[in-house]
Order: C-alpha cells, then sequence, then structure tokens
C-alpha cells in the first residue's frame, strides 16, 4: 500500500501515546524519524498534536458517525478515523480523497480490515457535512460545560476547575489558547557566541523577534524560523526556552544584596533553568543542582557544558527525604521547580489534557508538600525560595504555599517585589493569593505558578 510516510509515523506516534503512556513531543525528535523529509516531517508533527489538541471535538463526530462510543472501537481504528477527519476539517492544503484513502489502507494495514468500510463510511460523512453542518452539531449539545469541553477539546473537569477560577469566558479563552502553536521564544547565550553575531545570524536568516514582555533578556520570534537542528542553536549561541520557564530562572537567580550567593537547585534536569540561574549568578558563586535520576543529570551536565556554565556542581538524590547537606551548609538562594502535572504546557504537551485527573493531581500535590518541607529547609536566614510548577491548578501552588507557611512562619512572599527588582512591569503577572501566574491567553507563554519566599525578615 501506496501510504504517506507522514500519516504512518503520526499514527504510530498516536498508538504509542495511547498504549505505552509516551509523549508525542519527544517521539516527534526520536532518532527512527531523522530520515523523513521535512515536508513529511513537518505534516507528522501537524497531525499528530492536531489530533491529540482536538481530540474530544474528533471524538464527538465519530460517535456521533458510527453511532458508538469510542471505548467500543479498537484504539488502531479509533487513531485511524481521528487522523482522517482532523484532516479533512483543519487542514485546507490536504486533498480530502487523500485523507480518505490513506485512512482506509491504515487500518488494513494494522490487521483492522474489517473496519475499512466503516473508515470509509464516516470520513465520507464528515467530508459531506464539511465545516456548514459540524458546528451546527455542537451547538446543539444542550448542557453549556459539555459544548464548551467538545468545542474547545478539553477535559469537562478541568474546564469546570477554570470557570469556577476565572469565569466561563475567561476559561474558554484560556481553552482556544492551548490548542493554537505555541510561540518560540529564546535567550542569547553570551558566554558561547557573542549577542551580536547571533543577531547577524538570525537576521541573515530573516528571522524577525521582540524582546518578551513578561521576562528580562528573553526574547520572541515574531517572523521567519528555524528549527533545532539550525547553527545557532547546535552551537548554543541561543538557547530555546518559554519566556515563563526564563522568569522563574530570573526571580530564582538571588537579590542583589547578596553578592556572592551559594545556589540550590533541587528538581534541576533537564537544566533549563538551571543553566540560566548560572549564567545570571556571579561567576564565583556556588551552585548545587540536584535529580533523582542520573540519565537526566548528564542531560544537564551535557547542556552546562555547551551553554559555557562552570559554577555548577551536580549531584544525584532523592529531594523527598532528609538531604545529605550539612545543617551549616544552608543556601542563599533556593530553587524548587517542583514535578507537577504539566497543565500548563498544553500547547506543546496536549496529551497531558487526556492523561491528568483530580487523583493525580491530589497524587502530586502530597508531594509537592514533601520537596517544599525539604527546601524550606536548606535556605538560610534571609536567603530565599523560590517554587514554581507548569500547572494552572492552585493544588500544585497557591495551596502548597499556604500549606508550608502554616509549617514554617518564618517565610514570606516577597514575589512582587522581586518582580520589580528585575524591572519585569507587566502588571497582569501577581494578583494570587501568593506569588504570580501566567496564562497561556493572557501572556502568550507557557501556564506557570511562581512564588519567592524570604526567609526570617520581619515586617
Amino acid at each position: 500500500m501506496n501510504i504517506s510516510p507522514a500519516r504512518i509515523t503520526a499514527f504510530g506516534i498516536l498508538l504509542r501515546v495511547i498504549t505505552e503512556d509516551a509523549y508525542a513531543s519527544n517521539l516527534l525528535v526520536a532518532s527512527r524519524y531523522e530520515n523523513l523529509s521535512s515536508a513529511d516531517h513537518g505534516l507528522a508533527h501537524e497531525l499528530t498534536l492536531g489530533v491529540l489538541r482536538w481530540q474530544a471535538r474528533l471524538d464527538f463526530l465519530i460517535e456521533h458517525f458510527t453511532k458508538r462510543k469510542i471505548a467500543k472501537l479498537d484504539n488502531e481504528v479509533v487513531i485511524v478515523v481521528r487522523l482522517g477527519i482532523y484532516q479533512l476539517l483543519f487542514l485546507d492544503r490536504v486533498p480530502a480523497h487523500a485523507a480518505i484513502n490513506d485512512a482506509v489502507n491504515l487500518v488494513k494495514l494494522h490487521k483492522k480490515k474489517s473496519a475499512a468500510p466503516m473508515v470509509n463510511a464516516v470520513l465520507r460523512s464528515v467530508q459531506r457535512a464539511g465545516a456548514g453542518e459540524i458546528p451546527k452539531l455542537i451547538e446543539a449539545i444542550k448542557d453549556p460545560l459539555e459544548k464548551l469541553s467538545v468545542a474547545a477539546s478539553h477535559p469537562r473537569w478541568l474546564l469546570e476547575n477554570w470557570i469556577a477560577r476565572v469565569g466561563f469566558e475567561q476559561a474558554q479563552a484560556l481553552a482556544i489558547a492551548n490548542n493554537e502553536a505555541p510561540n518560540t521564544a529564546f535567550r542569547f547565550n553570551r558566554k558561547v557566541q557573542p549577542e551580536a553575531n547571533t543577531r547577524e545570524w538570525l537576521s541573515a536568516n530573516n528571522v524577525q523577534f521582540r524582546p518578551s514582555k513578561i521576562c528580562p533578556d528573553a526574547f520572541v520570534i515574531e517572523a521567519g524560523k528555524f528549527s533545532a537542528q539550525s547553527e545557532a542553536v547546535e552551537n548554543s549561541w541561543l538557547y530555546l526556552q518559554d519566556e515563563a520557564s526564563q522568569l522563574v530562572a530570573h526571580l530564582a537567580a538571588t537579590s542583589s544584596l547578596i553578592p556572592h550567593p551559594s545556589s540550590l537547585d533541587l528538581c534541576a534536569a533537564p537544566g533549563s533553568k538551571t543553566s540560566l540561574m548560572a549564567s545570571l549568578l556571579p561567576e564565583n558563586s556556588l551552585l548545587v543542582a540536584c535529580d533523582l535520576y542520573a540519565h537526566r543529570l548528564l542531560t544537564l551536565r551535557d547542556l552546562a557544558a555547551k551553554s559555557g556554565v562552570e559554577n555548577l556542581n551536580v549531584f544525584q538524590l532523592d529531594a523527598t527525604k532528609p538531604l545529605p547537606f550539612a545543617a551549616e551548609t544552608q543556601f542563599d538562594t533556593v530553587l524548587l521547580d517542583a514535578p507537577c502535572s504539566g497543565l500548563g504546557t498544553l500547547q506543546r504537551h496536549p496529551e497531558i489534557k487526556w492523561k491528568v485527573n483530580e487523583g493525580k493531581i491530589k497524587e502530586l500535590s502530597e508531594l509537592q508538600k514533601k520537596l517544599i518541607l525539604n527546601a524550606a529547609s536548606q535556605v538560610k536566614a534571609g536567603g530565599i525560595l523560590t517554587y514554581s510548577v507548569c500547572s494552572t491548578e492552585p493544588a500544585e501552588g497557591e495551596e502548597i504555599i499556604a500549606w508550608l507557611l502554616t509549617q514554617n512562619a518564618e517565610f514570606h512572599d516577597v514575589t512582587k517585589e522581586r518582580i520589580a527588582e528585575i524591572k519585569v512591569s507587566n502588571p497582569g503577572l501577581t494578583g494570587t493569593n501568593f506569588g504570580a501566574r501566567t496564562f497561556t491567553h493572557l501572556h502568550g507563554c507557557e501556564s506557570f505558578f511562581v512564588c519567592v519566599l524570604q526567609r526570617g525578615i520581619n515586617f
């Protein structure tokens, strides 16, 4: 069968997301797909992330046209039909006959030949209904929350949480923004290449960019593009990193009141925030970076070496257990970028919204409490603790800080002061009970929670 390599690739990745709990963004850059042409790789990327972003809407249509629940269909059949419907409704440049023919052949290829007539019939029904009739089917859903869940393709429970906190319109705007491709943000790596040279390279490659509105020394591409395999990225002249992630590192780098700080990053790998924090600290500063997994620390070491970071000491440890540092070896600044649900990264990792549930968030919050209590124990009097998660949920953010303050009254929230100190003027960052938040629909970056606490200061 002559099936597009892009569709075969997308199918394989989507099947692994379901059956192996894998992450699509990791699989898309796997070495097994290096031989795809740039066009096929681009289409595979679009198909994979598009299907994951719009999965709820696609499944609504599958159930409507098959008169069967998704759970009653084989995974292979569901994936093939999702791919077909996505192409028919979202990709104008893909010929309908190509999408339908490859879908039928794909289901046959994966030993589901008996489902081929059904796949063909469903996709032709969707083709006939087209952009004119499909919105009417969604509009006919009577329950407003269910309608939003289908239209914006987000789990009902998550939308319900957002609506309770920020209202229907803001929840809807966030969900819609999550289904868009993310902005590309970066920072210059001046230790490796003079900024002027990198700017010349960007100009020569027709890349236009602007300063970030929420983070100092971060930049956002406005026109043009370059890949992760481009000269500037491969040689570490610049580093691709979301604006919110960069903001955390800037807030964590200790105040100018401490000239030669000692710093601890407890969950450091893969190292994006760690390497940026290292570049912001004085060269003679002590920076200790820790992580649970040795292979992730190897990734961190590699990034540090490529970025010209030298003031880095790496340790493998379990940060939920008593830490091995001597009592007198407390740190001026501690960063805890805690393991979390990742619900703030749905533009890049749309499958997360289908993997995470409220039970998982509760489980993660218990882990985060253990971690932050240990992190707080390592902060010197007058030092700062920065806590961050890439999550929209207060159970992983504000509620963790509130809990910590019941355990340790020495800490006080100084996030607003730190934001002013690093000269961030965006007024939309603070306003929560504790810390600050970014939201994808408001700030154009990942949805993060960050809180900076200072120890032993009386107000």
